[in-house]
């Protein structure tokens, strides 16, 4: 997106790729596109940040369809031509069948399922038709910057070369070691560690909703996590988990498990997997000041665990229009303008959110699999709707009165050394 925008207002890029096949995605990593501006872990809107949260509207064609960015200049707009599958209301679902959803209505959409290797080579492709020069099979060695640009060492089946340009735009990841080596790093904090994914691509699931929706497995006796199901491009299922990557956790066993003796293993009787894929996620907080110098940070590399989707879309577009202006007119108010933009993008930054999602404990983590149905089917029966975060701390009262030996379980005073962080 960065590459493409930037190629497009004029300048002269180089995109380096350290894949032989750009766009080609193998590990695991999201295919939903999340249409509101709710977050991952709360739906409340923090008061003490003015968020302007990352969203996209969508134009769907019966081919074609138009991905726009909100608070965004008004050409911020992706042409897409891939898998477009409505989503609906996310559901919780406890061992003996219990549920209960984030919304009240199952009618909205809350995302879509994209193809996302169609997305990337879409963008790459306009990129290329707009002038930018595309290197694969090119990993970046080391960088330096200074006041005058940046240098870059890469290294390709070619030999070993080094690259000058005026700014950088870094988009490699969580495990960045450019924005290390540029000392973008420093003073900021480990965070609570690690994660590590995995999922099955599966063929042939029963899936126990009439609307695609993703559907979250509580089963604390195989999980301390939970188990999600979703939708997967073209016409298949995922089946995903997580964990911390210091807890001696065999991911590929906990899914092997619920496809064969959870409570929901009818769902996969007749199942085939497709493929598996795996991925580690960091969980550092936030680099406030992503744009500093003739670098911006980009994407995960800045964020506290993830950007997703839209919020890679909506870094890389700024980044490459900060960028020109910044060439144009200084680097100072252009870095400026991105950090201010950064800023207010996530939920990270705001520590009324942060708190809010810290105070609650995870059912699969806090509670045992009875304990659980008492608790979702609590929650069904009062016609409750939301997050399990928002729910539990917006019926604090009442779950204290009915239920006040899970309810200290999932509220505990020092619950904030057990927050997890935003999933996939």
């Amino acid at each position: 997106m960065a590459g493409r925008t930037a190629a497009r207002d004029g300048l002269k890029v180089l995109l380096i790729e350290k894949n032989p096949e750009v766009g080609r995605v193998t590990r695991f990593c999201s295919r939903s596109l999340r249409v509101g501006a709710g977050g991952f872990s709360s739906n409340a809107v923090a008061s003490d940040e003015n968020l302007k949260r990352i969203s996209i509207t969508v134009e769907v064609g019966s081919q074609h369809h138009r991905l726009h960015l909100q608070h965004l200049p008004s050409d911020a707009i992706i042409d897409y031509r891939g898998e477009l599958n409505p989503v609906f209301n996310e559901t919780f679902v406890s061992p003996s069948g219990h549920s209960f959803s984030r919304y009240h209505s199952s009618r909205d959409i809350e995302a879509f399922v994209i193809d996302k290797e169609h997305l990337l080579q879409g963008l790459l492709a306009e990129a290329s038709a707009a002038g930018c020069e595309i290197r694969a099979a090119t990993r970046c060695q080391s960088i330096e910057a200074s006041p005058e640009g940046v240098r870059v060492a890469v290294k390709s089946d070619s030999g070993d070369e080094v690259l000058s340009a005026r700014r950088a735009i870094i988009a490699d990841g969580s495990f960045s070691p450019l924005v290390e080596q540029l000392g973008f790093n420093a003073g900021r904090p480990a965070g609570p560690g690690r994660l590590k994914f995995m999922s099955f691509v599966l063929d042939r699931v029963k899936f126990p909703f009439p609307e695609l929706r993703r559907v979250r497995l509580c089963v604390p006796s195989l999980h301390n996590g939970m188990v999600n199901l979703g939708p997967w491009p073209p016409g298949m299922f995922q089946l995903s988990a997580a964990a911390s990557v210091d807890e001696n956790i065999s991911l590929p066993t906990v899914l092997n498990k619920f496809l064969t003796e959870s409570p929901f293993r009818e769902i996969f009787a007749g199942a085939k997997v497709i493929a598996r894929q795996a991925c580690n996620m960091d969980r550092r907080p936030a680099i406030r000041e992503a744009a500093r110098g003739n670098v911006i940070c980009v994407g995960d590399n800045a964020a506290f665990a993830e950007t997703a989707i839209k919020g890679a879309l909506g870094c890389g577009f700024t980044a490459a229009r900060c960028s020109k202006q910044a060439i144009e007119r200084g680097a100072d108010g252009a870095n400026a303008a991105y950090n201010d933009y950064w800023q207010h993008a996530f939920n990270f930054f705001s520590r009324e959110y942060n708190r809010r999602v810290a105070g609650v404990r995870e059912m699969t983590l806090a509670l045992q699999d009875a304990e659980t149905d008492t608790l979702v089917e609590w929650i069904n029966r009062h016609g409750l709707s939301g997050l399990p975060n928002d729910i539990i701390i917006d019926n604090r009262d009442k779950l204290e009165q009915d239920l006040p030996g899970i309810c200290a379980k999932l509220l505990p005073h020092d619950a904030g050394s057990v927050r997890r962080p935003p999933d996939h």
